[in-house]
């Protein structure tokens, strides 16, 4: 995945630790810079060209609003505030989003996964939405951006669910029945009460079992009839 960069600005070194915190959780994103000094960060951002600005409104010297008006070649920007009646302003300046203090990490991944989708809008060659579709899952102490049309097969181990990438695996702590129902029927099918396979990255079939490269998937006797129909509509 592509690596992108942000920059912090917010007078409060506390508000400024809580958005380190939760922007670790997304290793595509580094932090290139951060500062409480509207003035400084003004240099500083027209010198490091961040792709994500994390701004406070309500700074000395300059507010949060203007220094988008400022800055040449803005980033994205996401205003986070204390004040929610700042918000129409800052839609007005076309703002990515606008993060209402204390700001709870499931509000935050929302953010993050709205900017990755503006990104792939806007790159050239970039596949369609759909293909691009993609959830957050909590494996290794982080929380993870998945692209569903990068998954090959998901595998149930107690309570745990295994998704497997062609060149990534990942374990996390969900039931393979919850995880079926966040993702696209027409794209995905449990063939086992263990497994839930991607349909277009089967390459081989049998009366008993699904081949994914070199990975032999069993089908259960209670899914069959129901592979069976689906095996037949891709025809």
């Amino acid at each position: 995945m592509q690596k992108y960069n942000a920059y912090i600005l917010d007078d409060e070194p506390l508000a400024i630790k809580v958005i380190e915190q939760h922007l670790q959780q997304f290793p595509f994103i580094e932090i290139s810079g951060t500062s409480t000094e509207p003035l400084v960060a003004l240099a500083e951002v027209k010198r490091l060209q961040p792709h994500l600005l994390f701004l406070d409104i309500q700074m000395p010297q300059l507010t949060g609003l203007d220094f988008i008006s400022v800055v040449q070649n803005s980033p994205d920007v996401v205003i986070t505030t204390a004040y929610r009646e700042y918000a129409v302003q800052g839609f007005d300046l076309n703002v990515l989003d606008y993060l209402v203090k204390p700001i709870p990490f499931k509000r935050f991944a929302q953010t993050i996964d709205k900017f990755l989708t503006a990104r792939q809008a806007h790159s050239p060659g970039t596949p369609d939405i759909e293909s691009e579709s993609a959830i957050f899952i909590k494996a290794d102490r982080k929380n993870i951006r998945l692209v569903l049309a990068d998954i090959l097969y998901i595998e149930g181990v107690k309570d745990y669910v295994k998704i497997v990438l062609s060149d990534q695996t990942f374990l996390t702590k969900r039931s393979i029945g919850h995880f079926l129902n966040e993702l696209p029927q027409a794209d995905f099918i449990r063939v086992h009460k263990s497994f839930i396979v991607a349909k277009n990255k089967i390459t081989a079939f049998t009366a008993k079992d699904i081949e994914i490269g070199r990975k032999e998937i069993p089908i259960g006797r209670s899914f069959k009839a129901d592979f069976m129909q689906v095996i037949k509509a891709l025809d």
